[in-house]
């Protein structure tokens, strides 16, 4: 798959947003993680657009801290929001117009919240996100464990927005990316 001068979106990639009540990071989410850091290194590396957009709710500022190795460069844009979609930062939609005519990415974790209401949004608008699910976390949303939780939520993205498996999205890359 080759993309012309894509845009990579990295969303809630925060420590409280893998870390489950157990201070602990659930082995679906570490394979996440792994997949988003090999895609970012791949991004950087290609010369993508690279953007972060960070929920900043209540609780500690160090609990809201970029997961160690998907921390944004000095280069790259990084949004802070209140609300749960990416769009609730008033700039965020002009990193997607600056994007026109080129692919967008969507990974990151909130599944069932940040992810979907992104999802919701961007389906009014004229630019649409693709989203990796195998890149994709999300925290357990009780009685359902990780992997349930991700699964309801892209029962409801796949609806509304086009996905890219993580076997497509890699293809070419293998001489390139390192071993998971």
């Amino acid at each position: 798959m080759t993309f012309a001068d894509p845009c990579l979106i990295l969303l809630d990639c925060q420590r409280d947003q893998v870390t489950g009540p157990n201070g602990k990071v659930d082995p679906d989410n570490q394979a996440v993680i792994d997949r988003i850091g090999d895609l970012l290194r791949h991004a950087r590396q290609s010369g993508w657009r690279v953007c972060h957009c960070q929920f900043q709710g209540e609780g500690s500022a160090a609990g809201r801290a970029p997961i160690d190795g998907l921390r944004p460069t000095a280069q790259e844009a990084v949004f802070k929001r209140r609300g749960l979609s990416a769009f609730s930062d008033p700039f965020f939609h002009q990193v997607l117009a600056r994007s026109a005519g080129s692919s967008a990415l969507l990974v990151g974790f909130s599944a069932p919240f940040s992810i979907l209401a992104t999802v919701f949004d961007d389906a009014n608008r004229d630019k649409t996100l693709t989203v990796v699910p195998e890149a994709v976390g999300a925290l357990a949303v009780e009685p359902r464990d990780v992997a349930e939780t991700r699964s309801m939520a892209f029962d409801l993205v796949s609806r509304m927005a086009p996905t890219m498996s993580w076997d497509r999205l890699t293809q070419g890359w293998s001489s390139e990316m390192p071993a998971v």
